[in-house]
């Protein structure tokens, strides 16, 4: 598969991706021209990120436990669990960086009255005068190192990414209204069908149908691959919600869907 960027910036994925459609023409490599931007990028923004929590005698992560417990609000206390949760550490991560954080004076720890075996973790006033001094240098940092994108382009990065991680995020899609359709993320349905030697089609796969509704109706059945909506590819929850509003004038939303190999349509009411 040839490469050409096309006019404009190159950067040094341009030249991986030239050299691999020299060596492996046969091979499609553009997802690596996503993933390693994306793997790079956050290399460069968590460097400039630690520059500004370093003149404050913390790390990126440090700050995130005092973002976490000031974004909670007065009296700036969350329970260790949640922390742990929050931050998507393991309990003993969680506990080692707030321990390096009650030594600065920043938090404190003490035993949770609604749980025996809990720990409440609190702002001190030091910690919220220190929040208070470093995020607008830090949100002002933010916006240097993102100097290369104006507002739009920053609006449409940022769309692009929530529809990406809501993907990660959420394994299960609520269609339930109006559709009656419970749907898995397409990594997750690629991932299943092929699995079970079915071709690897992107599309999202139905999860559950709710009984006697518009999808049970219309013969959709669990293990369905929903490949269109309102004759837009389906890859995301946003794809299919656009093609409801789409359809809100009282339309039939089309659907076409995968069963096995073979295909099928359907038209949905999304007035009930």
């Amino acid at each position: 598969m040839s490469w050409d960027p096309g006019v404009g910036e190159r950067d040094t994925v341009d030249r991986i991706l030239a050299e691999w459609a020299v060596q492996r023409p046969d091979l499609d490599f553009s997802p690596v021209g996503i993933v390693t931007r994306l793997e790079r990028a956050r290399t460069y923004i968590a460097a400039g990120l630690s520059e500004v929590f370093s003149r404050y005698g913390l790390s990126a992560a440090d700050f995130q436990v005092v973002v976490n417990l000031r974004r909670a609000g007065s009296p700036y206390r969350l329970p260790q669990a949640r922390l742990m949760k929050a931050l998507t550490l393991t309990s003993g991560t969680v506990s080692v960086r707030i321990e390096r954080l009650v030594k600065l004076g920043i938090v404190t720890r003490e035993p949770d009255p609604a749980d025996a075996r809990g720990q409440l973790v609190q702002l001190t006033s030091r910690g919220l005068q220190l929040f208070n001094d470093i995020a607008p240098v830090h949100l002002a940092n933010e916006d240097r190192l993102l100097s290369a994108l104006g507002p739009a382009d920053r609006r449409h990065l940022a769309d692009l990414l929530r529809r990406l991680l809501a993907a990660y995020e959420d394994p299960v899609i609520d269609l339930s209204e109006p559709l009656g359709l419970w749907l898995e993320p397409a990594h997750l349905a690629r991932a299943r069908r092929v699995a079970v030697g079915l071709p690897d089609v992107p599309g999202l796969l139905v999860a559950d149908v709710t009984p006697g509704g518009p999808a049970a109706e219309a013969g959709v059945s669990r293990g369905d691959l929903l490949v269109t909506a309102g004759g837009v590819p389906a890859r995301s929850e946003a794809d299919v919600r656009a093609a409801l509003a789409a359809a809100a004038g009282g339309t039939a939303l089309q659907l076409r869907f995968l069963r096995g190999e073979t295909e099928f349509r359907v038209g949905l009411s999304t007035v009930r």
